[in-house]
């Protein structure tokens, strides 16, 4: 029996989680670009100003205190609390209880009577950070084209085979996946439980061996092989990265932000030994040196959270199995059983943290069970 199928879906409103309090990534790179002014007017050496105005990755929460008249003509320094600020020499003091809309509710330094205390904590203890919420905003999209070949059992011998090609795409896969909190559409990639190609096969047949009487019989009668054959494609590869260039810090289980791909993405052997920045080690999928923190204050080049693929799955399940008849209603069955008969090496996905370095991402550290065999016999009456 050979079957036939197409199969599509679409799933709305998924749960996935987002940041409701995220960063203002201008602001800090605002602040940056002033920074980086009053450094240079002071040839390099850093002075209280160019202090004052250093924000950078992963200070989203600190508290600033911005000096008056401090502003350089010419600058513009967004705020997180509301419309763009445009300020310039004659600035009044400001305190920036970090960079987050609702870091403190209360506090809009922008506002008159423009005093650094006013309605703003100056202990240097935000109130709010990230406020993370699970929402059902997130979609998908599957389809997959499905065969089936079928035999039923007959003349000693019953077998089914099953292909499917598909492609799953989502916003996010489980909940603990941070979606980028200003387009959630900016996260929508391969799911990352999608397997392009799947092929599955399992059999059971009856040896046709000539029947023979007597201990002969017990012998060489009743043979049996049955198994389970998997061929698949590798599964997405999951990309993220910790060290908040994109200047918002939004992190839960899984992070928002994912380096930037600046060259063709190929696959190595792991089994070779592979040599970059004075390491020497084997087990690399790809070439760690193809990605990168994307520019300060901005997103990456258009590389998405999962990029296609990580080591496919090669298995081979066998068994043997003999009945030893007593009676009409009393037998032994003995049964040898070998899990990856040819000991192929089923590579888990490597390593896809950027933050973890050149040391590790992109490197496969487990791998799935080698050969193994165990044996068995029962007793049925």
């Amino acid at each position: 029996m050979l079957q036939l199928g197409y199969v599509g879906s679409q799933g709305h409103r998924l749960l996935a989680t987002h940041d409701i309090n995220p960063s203002n990534p201008q602001t800090c790179l605002d602040m940056y670009n002033i920074s980086q002014y009053y450094l240079a007017q002071n040839n390099g050496v850093p002075d209280a100003l160019s202090t004052a105005y250093g924000c950078g990755p992963t200070v989203e929460d600190q508290e600033w205190i911005l000096p008056a008249n401090s502003i350089p003509a010419g600058y513009t320094l967004q705020m997180p609390y509301g419309p763009v600020a445009q300020y310039g020499p004659g600035n009044p003091a400001l305190n920036l209880v970090g960079l987050r809309p609702y870091s403190s509710p209360n506090c809009n330094p922008t506002q008159p009577p423009f005093t650094t205390n006013t309605g703003c904590p100056y202990d240097g203890v935000p109130i709010f950070t990230d406020v993370f919420a699970e929402d059902t905003i997130a979609n998908s999209n599957y389809n997959a084209l499905e065969m089936m070949l079928q035999k039923r059992f007959s003349k000693g011998l019953q077998f089914q085979a099953a292909y499917t090609f598909s492609k799953s795409i989502d916003d996010g896969s489980t909940f603990e996946e941070t979606l980028n909190p200003f387009n959630f559409r900016a996260s929508r990639a391969l799911s990352i439980f999608n397997s392009k190609q799947r092929f599955v096969i399992s059999y059971d047949w009856e040896l046709p061996i000539r029947k023979f009487s007597g201990f002969k019989g017990r012998v060489l009668d009743d043979w049996e092989i049955s198994g389970i054959t998997q061929f698949q494609s590798g599964f997405p590869i999951r990309l993220d990265t910790e060290d908040d260039l994109e200047l918002i810090n939004s992190l839960f289980f899984l992070g928002t932000e994912a380096p930037s791909l600046v060259a063709p993405f190929t696959t190595l052997n792991p089994r070779n030994i592979y040599t970059s920045q004075g390491l020497t080690k084997n087990g690399y999928w790809f070439n760690p040196n193809d990605f990168s923190d994307p520019p300060i204050g901005q997103f990456n080049n258009g590389t998405p959270r999962t990029i296609c693929c990580g080591p496919g799955l090669d298995d081979w399940d066998f068994s043997v199995h003999k009945k030893i008849a007593l009676s009409e209603t009393k037998y032994f069955q003995f049964r040898a059983e070998i899990f990856n008969l040819f000991n192929h090496t089923n590579f888990s996905n490597p390593d896809g943290h950027f933050q973890d370095g050149p040391a590790e991402f992109g490197r496969i550290t487990e791998a799935a069970d080698p050969r193994e065999m165990q044996f068995a016999l029962k007793f049925f009456f």
